[in-house]
Formats: C-alpha cells, sequence, structure tokens
C-alpha cells in the first residue's frame, strides 16, 4: 500500500467511532475517569430528550438524579438563570439567558458526533444528595448538578423499582 493510501486508511480508521478505546486511567490512559460512565454519558449527549436514572458515588456522598446531555443540562440552567439574578428588566433577562445558552451549541447532535474524546463532565436534573448510608429521606432537591466524571468513585442505574439496577465502581 502507498503512503498516501496507508494515511487515508489510519485516518479513516482513527476517525470511526466504533474503534474508539478509552482507557483506564489505571491502564496507562490519558484521559482519568470510568471509560463505561463516559461511554454512557456520550450516549445521551448523542441523544438529547433521553434521560437515565442514576446514582452517583462521590466522596462519601449519594447524587442521584437524571442523567441528561449537556444541551439538555445548559438549556435548563439558562431558562433558571434569570431567575437566580434576580434580574426584572427583560433586556436584561434575555442577556442572561443567551450567557447560557450558547453552551448547548457544545452538545449539539453534530459536534458529539464528530468529537473522538470522551466527556469529561456530566450533568443530572432533578438531583438529591445524601451521604451514604443515610436514611435521610429530606434531603433538599436540587434542579441541577454538574460534575467531572473522573471525581466519580462509582455510579448505578436507578430503576424504576427500588434496589433494581447495575453499579460499576473504579
Amino acid at each position: 500500500m502507498t503512503d498516501p493510501m496507508r494515511r487515508r486508511v489510519e485516518d479513516a480508521a482513527a476517525n470511526d467511532p466504533a474503534s474508539r478505546t478509552w482507557p483506564d486511567a489505571g491502564a496507562g490512559g490519558s484521559r482519568p475517569g470510568d471509560w463505561f460512565l463516559q461511554s454512557l454519558v456520550s450516549l445521551v449527549n448523542h441523544r438529547p430528550h433521553l434521560r437515565l436514572g442514576i446514582v452517583l458515588h462521590v466522596h462519601g456522598l449519594e447524587i442521584s438524579g437524571s442523567l441528561v446531555s449537556g444541551t439538555a443540562y445548559f438549556e435548563r440552567f439558562a431558562r433558571a438563570f434569570p431567575d437566580a439574578l434576580d434580574l426584572a428588566d427583560q433586556a436584561q433577562r434575555q442577556t442572561a439567558h443567551d450567557s447560557i445558552a450558547m453552551h448547548a451549541a457544545r452538545y449539539g447532535s453534530r459536534n458529539a458526533d464528530d468529537s473522538t474524546d470522551p466527556p469529561d463532565y456530566l450533568h443530572l436534573i432533578d438531583v438529591r444528595v445524601t451521604a451514604v448510608g443515610s436514611a435521610d429521606a429530606m434531603a433538599p432537591a436540587l434542579p441541577l448538578w454538574r460534575g467531572r466524571i473522573e471525581a466519580i468513585d462509582g455510579f448505578q442505574l436507578q430503576g424504576r423499582e427500588a434496589g433494581a439496577g447495575t453499579s460499576s465502581a473504579r
């Protein structure tokens, strides 16, 4: 095979999403974090209307909610942002909204499909944070939560029934 042809074949293989490898940090990879969790986040990022119930284990806390795409997260954040700033002027409210909403485009289906890098962040909505082992059913609900995948110690799917789901730990 000629050198230019070999380069085209190698480039095509490198850009094929099915051939991506996202090694664990412990395996000497350059991208820390759970490769399986990264693949779930990528799946959700490619399907903006998909929601996945999940419980994250982060440094002794359980963070539960619905895993959503970056697009859905930033759209929801943008709607809440003007109220959080307590803005009355409609022009200021629109400016505040737009300053956040523009970040949703990073996760648009075209951009997400073009990316060969695994995601660094995950996005949750309708969130509850409790200490591991706590029976605190009164934990305050948070509308939104964003975290680094590399900071997650483990996770489990939140099934429709209590105790249903699977788990994974780094």
